[in-house]
């Protein structure tokens, strides 16, 4: 994917490269107490600098990779509304989706529409054979976008978190 392309989700909705121009949308969607208790690495309060030092993140990895792997969740009518990584790339075998959407956009199947063509894209692209997300067990609606999604769910294992309670591993196989 080059840094002008863009993975298409639906007929409204899309993930494209992060850019300097977000920061505000991004500031202000991340800068709420409901989205930093259902993110493990998001701070609260989420200022311009968490922005730029993710951007930062996201530029290094793409030039790790040679391709993005951090992405804006983008609306044709609001412009980005959530974000969408892949995080620890193991060309081959596996990936960890990390996402986020704000809070205005909850409850609308948007999310459920992203992880599926996401995940679709890393097997195909990557040619991997597990794809995992950390879900904390008390956020209900991500466990219900996996739980939606068409890949088989397999065992779900504890682990711990240095930031927060704890998380709920879901593993996804092909």
């Amino acid at each position: 994917m080059s840094s002008g392309s863009r993975i298409q989700v639906n007929e409204q909705v899309w993930l494209s490269v992060l850019k300097a121009a977000d920061k505000a949308q991004c500031v202000c969607l991340l800068n709420d107490r409901d989205m930093y208790e259902r993110l493990l690495r998001v701070p609260h309060p989420y200022r311009d600098a968490d922005f730029e030092q993710f951007l930062t993140i996201a530029a290094e990895a793409t030039r790790k990779h040679g391709h993005p792997v951090h992405f804006a969740i983008r609306h044709e009518a609001h412009g980005l509304i959530g974000g969408f990584g892949f995080e620890g790339l193991c060309f081959g075998h596996r990936v960890e989706l990390g996402y986020w959407l704000g809070k205005p956009y909850w409850g609308q199947g948007i999310m459920t529409d992203v992880v599926r063509v996401a995940a679709e894209f890393a097997f195909e692209q990557w040619n991997l054979v597990r794809i995992t997300a950390r879900v904390f067990p008390s956020n209900m609606p991500p466990l219900a976008c996996w739980k939606r999604t068409a890949f088989n769910s397999k065992a779900c294992s504890r682990s711990g978190c240095a930031s927060k309670a704890s998380s709920l591993m879901r593993n996804c196989t092909r």
